[in-house]
């Protein structure tokens, strides 16, 4: 056996057990005592009665360095990978021959556990690497027009360019900002208590009068069929999902195109879809759209951070609902969320 067992963990197993096998044997054999005094068996002698006693202790003793062994051994296993684990080394698995459903479920747990922290590990490294890159950008390009606005040959009208171009990126940083601090939120569903009725029809509807001035600029015809529903969800958090799905389909179509809006009240659950006739989205776009910081479109890089879909998909998940996407390069897109009623 290649694992090293503790010395205090060894002595306290391997004496327990010897204990009780000794105390074991202690009885039988003061039973033959008694019953040799009683006259119930044959007559055995004291040598014959201490010789008994010390195979037995001699027994008890191998008995407890055996079992011993093989009882601790997954937990030594648990234990040194537990120590790895704690040092940050998430590539490691422990296995374990023994037949006992208890531990074959204990490492399997522990070793689901593990793939989930290095799962963990690798987002947090790609967030901070993706965040440190979308605050670079438009910080940048900030110190760059601020350093041009230095410039007292400029003219009126370059000053004010350069102004609206620090003003652009300033609003990009405070929506990047704002959607990072209500991502963390929604990960630590601090928001998903927040839960009362209201109808959902209704906030659908304001979410479109909301974005009226973007879709307005457009020209963009809606085509709305609305069930009326009542549904119990945390509100806030659900309307940012319907104004991030119509502006993404405001942001994707053409001029003087339509988007359909349906809401269905089914028996066990309520659908909205948001469908749009713009570029569409291949096939591996539609696979990583979900990601955080994922853009797939790069005409429209400009126009988000790539949060706004993953900040949808974390709050239809606390809402016990799924999100599906439905698409075709050049054919437009269809979301489609179903929630629990």
């Amino acid at each position: 056996m290649n694992d090293k067992l503790s010395p205090r963990m060894r002595t306290y197993y391997y004496l327990i057990i010897f204990i009780i096998v000794l105390f074991s044997a202690g009885m039988v054999t003061g039973v033959l005592f008694l019953l040799d005094a009683l006259g119930v068996v044959y007559k055995l002698s004291f040598s014959m009665l201490v010789s008994l006693f010390v195979v037995a202790a001699v027994a008890a003793a191998l008995m407890s360095y055996f079992i011993g062994r093989r009882i601790l051994a997954p937990m030594v296993k648990l234990s040194r990978a537990s120590k790895e684990v704690a040092r940050g080394n998430f590539d490691i698995t422990v296995s374990d021959s023994s037949k006992l459903e208890e531990v074959q479920t204990t490492f399997r747990n522990f070793n689901a556990m593990v793939r989930e922290l290095n799962s963990i590990s690798t987002l947090s490294n790609d967030f901070v690497a993706n965040v440190s890159h979308e605050f670079k950008t438009p910080l940048t390009a900030i110190e760059g027009y601020a350093m041009l606005l230095q410039d007292p040959a400029l003219t009126a009208d370059e000053r004010g360019e350069y102004l609206e171009k620090i003003l652009y990126n300033t609003h990009r940083l405070t929506d990047l900002v704002g959607s990072i601090l209500m991502l963390s939120k929604i990960e630590s569903k601090s928001l998903a208590e927040q839960y009362r009725d209201f109808r959902l029809d209704e906030q659908i509807r304001q979410a479109v009068v909301a974005l009226e001035p973007a879709w307005a600029e457009k020209d963009i015809v809606f085509n709305v069929e609305l069930d009326e529903v009542t549904l119990n969800g945390c509100e806030a958090l659900l309307m940012h999902v319907w104004t991030n799905l119509i502006s993404n389909a405001v942001k994707f179509s053409e001029r003087g195109q339509t988007i359909e809006i349906r809401l269905l009240d089914q028996k066990e659950c309520v659908v909205v879809s948001v469908t749009d006739h713009g570029c569409g989205m291949t096939q591996e776009v539609q696979e990583r759209i979900f990601e955080k910081f994922y853009q797939g479109d790069a005409s429209h890089k400009s126009l988000g951070n790539g949060l706004g879909l993953a900040l949808v998909k974390r709050i239809v998940e606390l809402s016990d609902g799924l999100i599906e996407v439905v698409s075709k390069p050049n054919k437009g897109s269809t979301f489609r969320v179903i929630l629990p009623k």
